[in-house]
């Protein structure tokens, strides 16, 4: 549309008082057509919507009779049941909530409800939470909390038939200055899975003074299908000590598996039955903590012939002996983990004194004791032919025990991490693992390097291995003359980045191998304009500074 006013459109031009009604003027045409538009418009808004009210109609009456002949309605019961059964966690157990099978499966529909309701494989499992009882809590609504979950675990485990259980049981946090005031009027919830224990497969107890007291009276013959036990006990036990000797249960006829965290748990004088644990864990939420020393390990370790993974936390103290007890052997262990705060000289001797011929995976972690040379670990990987998996703590050993085990790793590790543990703060930097210990592992002019086959390579807090050093072993590894290649190479460095060596990594990183460098990132302290003031933005560091 031309116009005399076209070219000040998009301007800041202000026109005169003159000027004004011609542009009035030309804005009557433009306007009446835009009001036959609108009109227009509406009309044809409404047609649509009375449409639209039509077709959803249409969709409701079909969709009901689409509903009848639904596939899903004329699937067999034990196809349903089967599927019901692929909704409940395989990682875990199932949790008292609407928002997972199979309470979930009990809320969509009445025939789907009864379904579930009547399928007692679905509640089998079970990971029950008391609540806690302690000071400023609302003590009225914890003790309804509680008694509607324990009569709801009474339901559950009803309903899963004569089908074994697995339980996952974490009882509540008393306060014994305020529950004394204010009683509880809730049983131990251990209680309600008592009437059950024939039944019991799995059970997975992290347990209170009132819960321990609960199971105290089991005996071997009320656990007949029992196969793995997991308990934890962190409370200070003192004359609890000798009835943990008495646990009865523990002795069940099946028990191959038993993990055990706290102090009193982690003893030789429980009522196991050794010579059947194929698994064993004893361990403490610290390693100073414990109270198994190198010697009372090889006794225990001694018991247990058939062992496939174990799990130990040792504490030597400075006045330990070297184990006395002849050698033994292990010939199904596959795992063994050992875990300390501090090393001693004594725990080699317990290596020493281990053949392992089915050894894959081996993981001991602590610090040096004192600064002078302890054995290696040659000795023991001599020994541990098929080994696969290595997890050590670097600074256990000297640079020179350390570069020896290096040398002595079996041909067969696949995986190898190593914690290079950081000094305390103040303490003078002491490290073990350098350039030296990588280039190990590093082919060279054709050279046969060790782990011939290693495939992942993690180390955590590494000090003084070079970027270098990194690029060198990740190149020579992935090379084409070198017949296996890694898979993943992690590196987590205590200090800054020196060389950038990722765009050098990228034509392997395309090919497959997952890498990842991270650094210590120096910090930057930054200085907000809007510091102080009660309007900030949330996020004010993202500003410029001035």
């Amino acid at each position: 549309m031309n116009s005399p006013f076209a070219h000040h459109l998009g301007t800041n031009y202000c026109p005169t008082d003159e000027e004004i009604p011609d542009i009035r003027a030309l804005l009557v045409e433009p306007s009446l057509r835009l009001q036959r538009l609108n009109a227009k418009i509406a009309e044809l808004q409404m047609a649509l919507e009375k449409l639209a009210e039509e077709r959803e109609s249409l969709v409701v009456y079909m969709d009901g009779y689409k509903a009848l002949i639904s596939p899903l309605r004329r699937l067999p019961l034990d196809i349903i049941q089967e599927i019901f059964l692929a909704c409940i966690p395989t990682h875990r157990n199932c949790v008292m909530s609407a928002s997972e099978a199979p309470v979930l499966l009990g809320r969509i529909c009445s025939s789907w409800r009864a379904i579930a309701y009547s399928t007692p494989r679905l509640w089998t499992q079970i990971h029950l939470v008391e609540p806690n009882r302690f000071y400023g809590v609302d003590m009225p609504s914890v003790e309804a909390k509680a008694a509607q979950r324990f009569a709801a675990t009474k339901m559950w485990l009803d309903r899963s038939g004569d089908c074994p259980l697995s339980i996952s049981l974490i009882c509540g946090i008393e306060d014994a200055e305020y529950t004394s005031t204010t009683p509880s009027h809730t049983p131990p919830f251990s209680q309600a899975l008592i009437p059950f224990a024939a039944r019991w497969q799995h059970v997975d107890f992290l347990l209170s003074p009132a819960g321990l007291d609960s199971i105290l009276g089991l005996v071997e013959s009320d656990v007949p299908l029992l196969q793995s036990v997991k308990l934890q006990y962190d409370y200070p036990l003192e004359p609890r000590t000798t009835q943990l000797g008495s646990l009865g249960m523990l002795r069940g006829p099946r028990i191959s598996s038993f993990c055990g965290s706290g102090n009193d748990i982690i003893s030789e004088n429980l009522p196991l039955r050794w010579a059947q644990l194929t698994v064993l864990a004893m361990t403490t939420a610290g390693p100073w903590q414990s109270l198994m020393t190198s010697e009372s390990a090889l006794e225990i370790l001694r018991r247990c012939p058939e062992l496939r993974t174990c799990r130990l936390t040792v504490n030597d103290g400075m006045e330990s002996g070297v184990p006395s007890l002849p050698a033994i052997e292990l010939k199904s262990l596959n795992t063994l983990e050992l875990h300390c705060e501090v090393v001693h000289y004594t725990l080699f001797h317990l290596l020493d004194r281990l053949s392992l011929p089915e050894l894959r995976n081996f993981a001991l972690s602590g610090r040096a004791s004192v600064p002078h040379d302890f054995p290696s670990l040659a000795k023991s990987f001599t020994g541990w032919p098929r080994l696969e998996s290595v997890d050590i703590t670097s600074n256990t050993f000297s640079k020179a025990s350390l570069l020896e085990s290096f040398r002595s790793l079996p041909d067969t590790v696949q995986e190898l991490k190593i914690h290079d543990i950081p000094s305390d703060p103040g303490a003078p930097l002491i490290t073990s693992l350098d350039d030296d210990a990588l280039a190990i592992l590093t082919p060279t002019d054709g050279l046969h390097p060790q782990c011939p086959v290693l495939e992942v390579l993690d180390i955590v807090h590494c000090t003084d291995v070079t970027d270098e050093a990194i690029f060198r072993f990740i190149a020579a590894r992935m090379s084409d003359e070198f017949e296996t290649k890694l898979k993943r190479v992690h590196f987590r460095c205590n200090r800054g980045v020196v060389l950038d060596i990722l765009p050098s990594l990228q034509p392997f990183i395309e090919n497959g191998l997952d890498v990842s460098i991270n650094y210590i990132v120096p910090f930057k302290p930054r200085s907000s304009p809007w510091q102080g003031l009660l309007d900030a933005p949330i996020d004010d560091l993202r500003f410029t500074e001035y």
